[in-house]
């Protein structure tokens, strides 16, 4: 895996833990701030949902899979895109920094994932020409 896209996965993989950390054990502190209002149980959800993502995470940087390595980029920009725009779907409706603040993160990281996904196709192109 390239090196951007490796940093790219230790940058979810600390954002996802700090914001499981927060959703579990100080969930006001998200949860006041946005459109949503403050619901304890289910931001815990939000943090386990978080904490149950961590060890594939973990997985695809320590055991290199082109095939999985893939399937785990597809989901996140799928998932990164959803909830982005739900983001922005509730900063639109209420302006608060909060959903600001993950409209930009998740769009951003979709757009790196890409980048990342780009970068590794062309690398395994390149490796196969080299070979042929």
């Amino acid at each position: 895996m390239n090196k951007f896209l490796r940093f790219t996965f230790i940058l979810l993989i600390l954002a996802m833990l700090g914001a499981a950390l927060i959703q579990l054990f100080r969930p006001q502190l998200l949860g006041t701030e946005s459109v949503y209002g403050l619901a304890p149980y289910w931001q815990r959800e939000i943090g386990f949902w978080n904490l149950a993502i961590l060890p594939l995470l973990i997985a695809v940087n320590i055991k290199y899979d082109w095939f999985y390595l893939r399937m785990t980029l597809l989901a996140l920009i799928l998932g990164g895109l959803g909830f982005g725009t739900n983001h922005l779907i509730g900063y639109l409706a209420k302006i608060n920094q909060a959903n600001l603040l993950g409209w930009v993160e998740n769009y951003l990281l979709v757009g790196l994932w890409i980048i990342g996904w780009v970068l590794e196709y062309r690398t395994r192109q390149k490796s196969s020409a080299e070979a042929a």
